[in-house]
C-alpha cells in the first residue's frame, strides 16, 4: 500500500515513532486506557473524528481529528524521598511537546510539534493550522508491581485534510 493512503493514525504514529525512537518505550495505535508500568513513557496516537463532506465533482473533502498523548509515569519525579521541583514531569512534557532552538526560535525538529510541521504533509493535502494542547489531562492509574502510580500527559490535537477520488456515479 502506498505511504500516500496510509491511516492517517498509523502514518502518525510512524513519524512519533521515527521521531522519538527509544524515548518511548511503546508506541499506541489507539487509546489502551490501563498501561502497564513496563510499557511507560509512551505515546499514544488516537482519532476523535472524521468528517467527509462532498467536494469538487468525483471527490469528497476528509477532515481527521487527531490527538497525539505523551504519557510519562509521576512516579519519576520522587527520588527515594526527594522531588525535584525543577525537573517534574511536566515540564519533560512541555519539552517534548513544543521546545524551541534558543536561537532560531523554531520548534526542536525532535517535538511532537517540530515533526507534525515539519513531515504530517507529506501525502495529504494539509494540516490545520492550530494544535490544540492540554497538559496534565485524564491523569490515569496503572497497576503494577503491586502499587499503583499517576501518569501526567501531554495531549497535542490538530486535524488532517485530504481528498479522496469517488466514483462520479456516487454522486
Amino acid at each position: 500500500m502506498s505511504d500516500q493512503y496510509q491511516d492517517n493514525v498509523q502514518r502518525v504514529l510512524n513519524l512519533m515513532r521515527d521521531t522519538f525512537g527509544d524515548t518511548f518505550k511503546t508506541y499506541y495505535d489507539g487509546d489502551p486506557e490501563a498501561i502497564p508500568l513496563f510499557n511507560l513513557p509512551c505515546m499514544i496516537v488516537t482519532q476523535s473524528s472524521d468528517d467527509t463532506e462532498q467536494a469538487a465533482f468525483g471527490q469528497d473533502d476528509v477532515t481527521d481529528s487527531l490527538t497525539v498523548k505523551v504519557v510519562l509515569n509521576k512516579r519519576d519525579d520522587w527520588d527515594g524521598d526527594k522531588v525535584h521541583p525543577t525537573n517534574m514531569t511536566e515540564r519533560r512534557i512541555r519539552e517534548l511537546v513544543g521546545q524551541r532552538d534558543p536561537i532560531s526560535g523554531l520548534y526542536d525538529p525532535k517535538t511532537v510539534k517540530g515533526a507534525i510541521r515539519l513531515h504530517v504533509l507529506d501525502g495529504v493535502t494539509a494540516v490545520a493550522p492550530k494544535m490544540h494542547v492540554e497538559y496534565g489531562i485524564n491523569p490515569r492509574v496503572t497497576v503494577g508491581e503491586g502499587y499503583a502510580d499517576l501518569t501526567a500527559e501531554g495531549h497535542v490535537s490538530f486535524d488532517i485534510q485530504y481528498c479522496v477520488n469517488t466514483p462520479l456515479n456516487s454522486i
